[in-house]
């Protein structure tokens, strides 16, 4: 284990025990969650059935599911609280394969009765009170600050956050993954860390200026990256912002990785992108962007921007059901592309606009995004597709709501004619893709 982790370690160890030297006391209890039922008349998401080929012509259907969050926070006083978060999704009339596809249960089935709890956060958020640092202990929801294009996850590690007005900063440490390659080895042998360091520093009211580094070492033998496109050591740096001007909020970044795909391979790759609003009547206009590098080739250096997995990829200020993940979804989560960002490593970009309002219980929007590769290989074409979406809906209480939507993508030649990138993720002259979608949705 190197020098970096012992610390590391040793300093979670060490929060551990000022946590628990605090005597017992009355606990304030408190439950939040939420209830959410959907309903898809669709050709292109799989209801979590991974076997179902995204865009195959032949699938389409109705299907319903939900999901509900249930949060407990069990609170000593302000600075000191436990924090637990469960899950329970479920298809109506189950899934064989069990929840995202594995082996499993799903309550959905006939007469109900299965196990389908899954636990999200159980940490411990405190203030010590001699640093006036905020330390985050145990298994908990990170994101970064660059449109969770890297990574957005719960994730069991280490978090802590000084404030030096105006400079916030914040120095992170958590492991992906710990010998399930190797299990003949002793624990903290194999190990695949990620170290976060991040800096705020509010320039005014109106402008905030951050920079970041993030580290993986990656010796436990599991593949990180897009399938086979494993790497070992990786370097990320970034700048990014939060910027006001009236009615106009922008929210700028960068970022640049290098490191070590292998013993022979270097990496070198970045990200660029923005994300936005404009007040514009009673409501406001949208609008996002991205770029990821990527390789025209499988061997050698890297220049594609390198993930965890693409199931912690996000990219929600898209406002998108189709091209890219949705982030309103359950087990339906999926993008044409499979939530790959990268598309295989050969990158991509974006465009999305949109317009949200409300008037009086009424809510809705409309948008529209455009996506391509960044690299093509061999014939390929570059072109993903294009996807407008709608939605509107209605407030039934302050916490309940009810509402409809409606997307249809175009797909591009790289996804609707034959292709590596096709072979890789559509069908050959597939249907475009269309979902239908009724939702009630209850927070508490």
């Amino acid at each position: 284990m190197s020098f970096q982790k012992k610390m590391l370690a040793f300093a979670a160890v060490s929060a551990l025990t000022a946590a628990t030297a605090v005597p017992a006391m009355a606990l304030e209890n408190e439950f939040h969650g939420m209830f959410k039922f959907e309903g898809y008349q669709t050709n292109a998401l799989s209801g979590g059935n991974s076997k179902v080929a995204l865009g195959n012509p032949a699938h389409s259907g109705f299907f319903a599911e939900q999901r509900a969050r249930l949060m407990y926070i069990a609170k000593a006083n302000d600075n000191l609280k436990l924090v637990t978060h469960f899950e329970l999704d479920t298809r109506f009339g189950g899934i064989k394969e069990g929840y995202k596809g594995t082996a499993g249960n799903d309550s959905g089935n006939l007469d109900a009765d299965q196990l389908t709890l899954e636990t999200k956060n159980i940490y411990l958020d405190f203030n010590e009170p001699t640093t006036a640092t905020n330390f985050k202990v145990g298994m908990q929801p990170w994101t970064d600050a660059y449109g969770s294009l890297f990574l957005s996850a719960d994730m069991t590690g280490l978090y802590a956050t000084k404030k030096f007005d105006p400079l916030t900063v914040s120095l992170g440490w958590f492991r992906f993954d710990d010998n399930t390659a190797k299990d003949a080895q002793p624990a903290g042998d194999l190990t695949a860390d990620l170290i976060v360091l991040d800096g705020k520093f509010a320039v005014s009211k109106d402008i905030t200026v951050g920079a970041s580094y993030y580290n993986i070492q990656n010796d436990s033998g599991t593949n990180l990256g897009v399938s086979s496109r494993n790497y070992d050591l990786l370097h990320m740096v970034g700048v990014n912002a939060d910027l006001k001007f009236g009615d106009v909020a922008v929210k700028p970044f960068a970022a640049y990785q290098f490191g070590e795909f292998n013993k022979t391979d270097d990496i070198s790759a970045y990200l660029l992108g923005a994300t936005g609003k404009v007040k514009v009547g009673s409501g406001a206009v949208n609008f996002a962007g991205y770029y990821l590098s990527g390789d025209k080739k499988t061997t050698g250096d890297r220049d594609s921007f390198q993930i965890v997995t693409p199931n912690t990829t996000y990219f929600n200020p898209a406002n998108m059901w189709l091209l890219v993940r949705p982030n309103q979804a359950i087990n339906t989560s999926t993008s044409v592309v499979g939530n790959d960002m990268t598309v295989g490593g050969r990158g991509s970009y974006g465009v999305f606009a949109g317009y949200e309002g409300t008037a009086n219980k009424v809510f809705y929007n409309a948008n529209i995004g455009y996506m391509a590769t960044a690299e093509k290989r061999g014939n390929e074409s570059s072109s993903l597709g294009t996807e407008i979406n709608a939605q509107v809906g209605y407030k039934i209480y302050d916490n309940l709501s009810a509402s409809v939507a409606a997307a249809y993508a175009f797909l591009g030649d790289g996804l609707s004619s034959p292709g590596k990138l096709n072979s890789d993720y559509g069908v050959a002259n597939a249907d475009d893709p269309y979902l239908f979608n009724v939702q009630l949705s209850y927070l508490f």
